[in-house]
């Protein structure tokens, strides 16, 4: 048995043999990263606390939250790192790095996101006086998650053209512009979102094909070297829908998690009534729309999942059946259709979206927003309206409208983060779109052994 050392030289000399350059250790990233920890360490030592819970009763609230949350966390938990993992393991050559890349994201955007929308939270409540430090709980660690996810989803936008720097540094941006929005929807606009229809699929999947877009073009993919490794296999599509499983069960958990009472019960059956028809449906429409008699891998992996992104925001107002059902059908339709013809259209615009977030997140959660508007705005009277906290003071047409404008400024702050974002990305040296290497390729960032052996490839 070799050591790690050992076979880390013997991996470099095989490769300069074979007349491949043997990558050059990154310092950069090496110091971003352990900077970016200790600052991590630093923080949490000074400004985060455990609030008035450090010794907890049977009987202190925070007791009930655990017992009546955690279940629900652990669920998110497995949604965003082998969900979301496993689900952009579907591209041939680079699934290694699909589902370590999304480990590396998650984990460290869980612990930035604590700290920043703890202090934008702060801002805008307490405007000036900071004195007041950031409590963690178990709800905050479920919107640690949320955060987390929304990264997630910008990163399938750009995935196997960034590197992990290039990443990090998305994701540090991605989550300060992710906490401004929310809170100014939370806090100014008091507008519910549930599911995080707005807040998380809608933003991440606009702020993500923003990034992409001024980051690296369709027009410099194509030119750099065309779509050789942008596809799947028989072995990836299945581990792909691994992901695909793990999400579509766990789907009423990430909507429902931080709902209480009998909100949480509505927010549930919406939800698998919802993702049911989705799923039914982008079964359907696939088979319909390609035209070839034939189902698509890439619409059932995600489509299927578009009914929990669209009846996100209004999980937890309807009150019937059948509407959840038009909404997760819609969303199943809309999201296949996406894929087969506006994602062709947008790559002729030089917009390229690796996992078509914009299909799967970005317009079934402006689907969610509008509904989530529309039950708003049909919320007159009833216990239904203590859903929004601003209902003592607004009108069921007001809420409506700040529903609405919520959407808009989320579209308006996502796309202008995510386009500064890739600028920012593009002036980092740190992944294939800045060297001469392919795209979508495993063995710019991991040792893959079995190669370097000669031996054929298990994909």
């Amino acid at each position: 048995m070799t050591s790690s050392s050992g076979s880390s030289s013997a991996s470099s000399k095989k490769k300069e043999e074979k007349g491949q350059p043997a990558h050059k250790t990154n310092m950069a990233f090496i110091i971003v990263l352990l900077t970016i920890q200790i600052v991590f360490i630093v923080l949490y030592a000074t400004v985060v606390s455990y609030g008035d819970h450090n010794d907890l009763n049977p009987t202190d609230p925070a007791i009930d939250d655990l017992n009546r949350i955690y279940p629900f966390y652990q669920d998110v938990h497995v949604m965003v790192f082998v969900g979301f993992g496993f689900l952009m393991t579907f591209l041939k050559k680079y699934s290694m790095s699909a589902v370590g890349f999304n480990l590396l994201i998650a984990a460290t955007m869980l612990q930035w996101t604590i700290l920043v929308v703890g202090f934008w939270h702060r801002a805008f409540n307490y405007h000036t006086d900071f004195s007041h430090k950031i409590d963690v709980g178990i709800k905050d660690l479920v919107a640690a998650d949320f955060g987390a996810a929304t990264v997630l989803i910008s990163f399938g936008a750009v995935l196997g053209k960034a590197g992990p720097l290039q990443l990090i540094i998305m994701g540090l941006f991605e989550i300060i512009i992710y906490g401004l929005n929310e809170s100014i929807g939370v806090v100014e606009l008091q507008a519910v979102d549930m599911g995080g229809s707005m807040y998380v699929h809608m933003f991440g999947a606009f702020f993500g094909c923003a990034a992409s877009f001024t980051f690296l073009n369709d027009s410099a993919r194509k030119e750099k070297n065309g779509n050789d490794n942008e596809g799947g296999s028989r072995t990836t599509d299945t581990f792909a829908m691994i992901g695909t499983l793990f999400l579509w069960m766990f789907w009423p958990s990430f909507n429902g998690a931080l709902a209480a009472g009998n909100a949480r019960n509505r927010v549930v059956i919406n939800t698998v009534l919802a993702i049911s028809s989705s799923a039914s449906c982008a079964f359907l429409f696939s088979y319909w729309m390609r035209g070839s008699g034939r189902f698509s891998m890439v619409d059932v992996q995600n489509a299927t999942l578009a009914g929990g992104v669209a009846v996100g925001s209004s999980s937890d107002l309807v009150i019937n059946a059948y509407p959840a059902l038009i909404i997760g059908a819609l969303a199943g339709m809309v999201s296949v259709a996406g894929y087969v013809y506006l994602q062709p259209a947008l790559q002729k615009c030089g917009l390229h979206d690796t996992c078509g977030v914009l299909n799967l997140h970005g317009i079934p959660g402006m689907i969610g927003a509008i509904s989530g508007a529309i039950s708003a705005a049909d919320t007159s009277s009833g216990h239904l309206a203590t859903n929004f906290p601003a209902r003592p003071h607004r009108s069921a047409s007001h809420q409506g409208a700040m529903q609405a404008t919520c959407m808009f400024v989320t579209l308006g702050i996502s796309i202008g983060g995510g386009l500064l974002a890739g600028f920012v990305m593009r002036c980092i040296p740190d992944g294939v779109a800045n060297d001469d290497e392919p795209l979508f390729e495993d063995s710019r960032y991991w040792e893959l052994e079995e190669e370097e052996e000669g031996n054929s490839h298990p994909y």
